[in-house]
């Protein structure tokens, strides 16, 4: 053999060789890495979709206790503003109103 360097036409060609042995020969492997490949994305999704909700879980459970604390704030409120005493001390002293006495009373019968 002489001390030439190969030429482009004895070259093997190489990239064609591994383009055909992977698409002719190997198709079950590539078949498996796809599928490989597929179930980690469907995995790393899915994962990162339960931390989302369990965030908005936290979240809403937050809020869900803020409005049962403000419910029971206005309940209390409620019964404060609707006690028959403080409603009749607001209507004879600010109002002037005062108890219809039972000579006053008439009753409509049908």
């Amino acid at each position: 053999m002489s001390d030439q360097p190969l030429l482009n036409s004895e070259r093997y060609p190489l990239q064609d060789l591994i383009i055909q042995d992977l698409c002719e020969l190997n198709k079950t492997v590539i078949a498996l890495i796809l599928a490989i490949t597929c179930t980690a994305i469907g995995t790393i999704w899915i994962t990162h979709q339960t931390r989302m909700l369990v965030a908005e879980k936290g979240e809403l459970v937050f809020e869900k206790q803020a409005l049962e604390n403000e419910f029971v704030n206005l309940k209390l409120e409620e019964t404060t503003l609707s006690d028959n005493t403080r409603i009749e001390a607001i209507s004879t002293v600010k109002l002037g109103m005062k108890r219809v006495e039972p000579e006053q009373e008439v009753v409509i019968l049908e």
